[in-house]
C-alpha cells in the first residue's frame, strides 16, 4: 500500500514540496522507479540533472536543491537519516512474535513481551530477555546471559559461550581456566550473524544500550563497551574498554586490557596495540594517530 508524500513530510516534521503524490517503495537512485523514494545527502549536478527529469518520485535532499526539483521532495539537513526513519516507520517488514518451535529453551527463562525466538535457536538456564527483542535463526545464548529491550540478534550468533583462557602447567600443558561470568546486553543493540560475544571470566562481559554490532565481530572476555558504539567485522581482545561512540571499522584487531577512547575512529585493518585519546583518527600497523577530530 502507498504512503502518502505528505504524511511521510509530516511525519519527519518538514514541509512537502510539489505534489503528494503516494509512495510505492524506497528506491536507489541507481534503479529508481515511478513512485519510488530516494535520498541525496549531498548537492550534485548529475543527480539533480536526474531527478529534473522524474516527476513522479519523492526525494528527500539538502536545502541546496530547494527550488530546482521537478519531482516532490522533502528538505533535509541530513537525508540518510531521515530516510533510514522513514524506511522503519512505513517500510520495514514487522515480525510476528512467538517461538518457533524447533527453538529450546532452558530453566528459568524470563521472556519480555513480544520477545521473537527463530529457528533452532538455543536459550541456556537463567537468561533474561527484554521486551520486543528479537532473536533470529540458529543463535546460542548462554547460561545466565541478560538481555534487554528491543535488541535484534541476527542469524547465528553465539553470546555468553566461554572465552579462551588458559595457563599452562609445569609441563607447559594449557589449562583451561573456567568462565563463570556472563553477558549484560543492553537495550536497542543490534548482533550480527556469526559474531561472537565471550562471556566473562570473573566479571561479566557488558555490552551497553545502542551499540551496533556487524556479522563476523568477535569480542572477548571480560570486554566492556560502552553506548553508541558501531563495530565492523573486527576483533577485541579480552578485557579491553571501548568508550563511548567509538567505532571500529573492518578487520581491526584491538589488543587484550586496553582502552579505545570516545569517539575514537580505528581504520581499516589497524593493529591497535597501546590505549588511544579521546576524539582521534588512528590506522595502520601498529595504529598510530592520523588526525585529531573537531
Amino acid at each position: 500500500m502507498a504512503v502518502r508524500a505528505m504524511k511521510i513530510a509530516t511525519y519527519l516534521g518538514k514541509d512537502l514540496y510539489g505534489v503528494d503524490r503516494g509512495v510505492i517503495k524506497p528506491c536507489s537512485l541507481n534503479n529508481y522507479c515511478e513512485g519510488g523514494l530516494v535520498f541525496l545527502k549531498k548537492y550534485n549536478e548529475s543527480m539533480l540533472s536526474i531527478l529534473s527529469e522524474q516527476e513522479n518520485i519523492t526525494a528527500i535532499v539538502t536545502p541546496e536543491y530547494h527550488g530546482k526539483l521537478s519531482c516532490s521532495y522533502v528538505i533535509s539537513d541530513n537525508p540518510r537519516l531521515d530516510f533510514a526513519r522513514v524506511l522503519q516507520e512505513f517500510f520495514a517488514p514487522n515480525a510476528v512474535p512467538g517461538i518457533a518451535e524447533t527453538a529450546r529453551i532452558g530453566r528459568n527463562v524470563l521472556l519480555g513481551k513480544d520477545v521473537i525466538i527463530g529457528e533452532y535457536s538455543v536459550i541456556g538456564n537463567d537468561v533474561v530477555i527484554g521486551d520486543g527483542t528479537e532473536i533470529r535463526h540458529h543463535v546460542v545464548i548462554g547460561d545466565g546471559v541478560n538481555i534487554g529491550n528491543e535488541c535484534l540478534l541476527k542469524s547465528q550468533c553465539v553470546v555468553g559461550e566461554d572465552g579462551f583462557g588458559f595457563e599452562r602447567d609445569n609441563n607447559d600443558v594449557p589449562v583451561r581456566i573456567p568462565h563463570i561470568g556472563s553477558v549484560e546486553v543492553g537495550s536497542y543493540v543490534e548482533i550480527g550473524s556469526c559474531t561472537t560475544i565471550m562471556r566473562g571470566t570473573l566479571d561479566n562481559t557488558v555490552i551497553k544500550n545502542y551499540v551496533k554490532i556487524d556479522d563476523h565481530v568477535v569480542i572477548g572476555h571480560n570486554v566492556y563497551i560502552e553506548e553508541n558504539c558501531l563495530l565492523t567485522a573486527c576483533q577485541v581482545g579480552g578485557s579491553t574498554r571501548v568508550k563511548k561512540n567509538a567505532f571500529l571499522t573492518t578487520n581491526a584487531t584491538i589488543r587484550n586490557g586496553i582502552v579505545i577512547g570516545e569517539n575514537v575512529l580505528v581504520g581499516i585493518g589497524s593493529v591497535v596495540t597501546k590505549s588511544t585519546e579521546d576524539n582521534v583518527i588512528i590506522a595502520g600497523n601498529p595504529a598510530k594517530v592520523i588526525k585529531t577530530k573537531d
